[in-house]
């Protein structure tokens, strides 16, 4: 197991329907990412369990994996230019399905779950993405429960729905009043701005960003890993919409 690179956290039911099956699949234990914003991450991906990722998307079967995301690529063409009132609602999402999730998937779909315990000794105090693809909030709490002293990121367009997730994982919003919903409900958030100028009050840029200078990766920020509750003095995140 030592030198593995890829384990399994979760194959079950989809916390979006409680019904289809659904795998959690963490990489990067024996390679490094090349990712040059996010740095050397362990990364999570969400996926259905028996169909391709890339066919899933195109056949507008992914909710169980990305949830009510306003960006799945199905959602957004159905509802067209409504989509581009909002910063960074203007395309569909970027992730290249037919790339590294479906090699992702194949190669490793029909692995067995790794106990919770060897999983942690393995990943150690590994920097972990929670959601390189799909929402965290369709995994059960308890996978990442078990990475909760891991740092790293998270995001989803779930809050609403799942709000005892703001521990693990940031909001993501796009507008301040989707900003000051979120808070209410214990999170902290990730919010795409048009412009600097944007920038809201309790809100610093992401560090990794152009416009912060790139001063540092994902890697060794952590500034999105989730909330602390009524001890959580930190800012929320933003970035510029590119």
């Amino acid at each position: 197991m030592a030198r593995t690179n890829t384990i399994k956290l979760y194959e079950g039911p989809s916390q979006w329907d409680n019904l289809t099956t659904i795998i959690v699949l963490l990489t990067g234990l024996a390679k490094a990412s090349s990712n040059t914003k996010t740095g050397d991450m362990l990364q999570t991906w969400i996926l259905l369990k028996g169909t391709p990722p890339h066919e899933a998307v195109k056949a507008g079967r992914d909710e169980p994996i990305c949830g009510g995301c306003p960006l799945r690529p199905s959602d957004f063409k159905r509802k067209g230019t409504m989509r581009k009132r909002s910063p960074g609602m203007d395309k569909p999402c970027y992730v290249k399905t037919f790339q590294a999730p479906l090699s992702t998937w194949k190669a490793n779909k029909d692995l067995p779950v790794t106990p919770p315990d060897i999983a942690r000794a393995l990943i150690g105090s590994r920097v972990v993405r929670r959601g390189s693809y799909g929402d965290p909030a369709m995994a059960p709490p308890h996978v990442w429960e078990n990475l909760r002293d891991s740092p790293g990121t998270g995001y989803s367009h779930q809050w609403k729905r799942f709000p005892h997730f703001a521990p693990f994982v940031m909001a993501s919003v796009h507008t301040e009043e989707e900003r000051s919903e979120a808070r209410a409900l214990g999170f902290r958030t990730f919010r795409i701005l048009n412009s600097v100028g944007d920038l809201g009050l309790g809100e610093i840029l992401c560090p990794a960003s152009k416009e912060a200078g790139a001063r540092v990766q994902c890697a060794d920020c952590n500034l999105c890993n989730g909330s602390k509750g009524t001890h959580e003095f930190r800012k929320d995140i933003a970035i510029v919409a590119h």
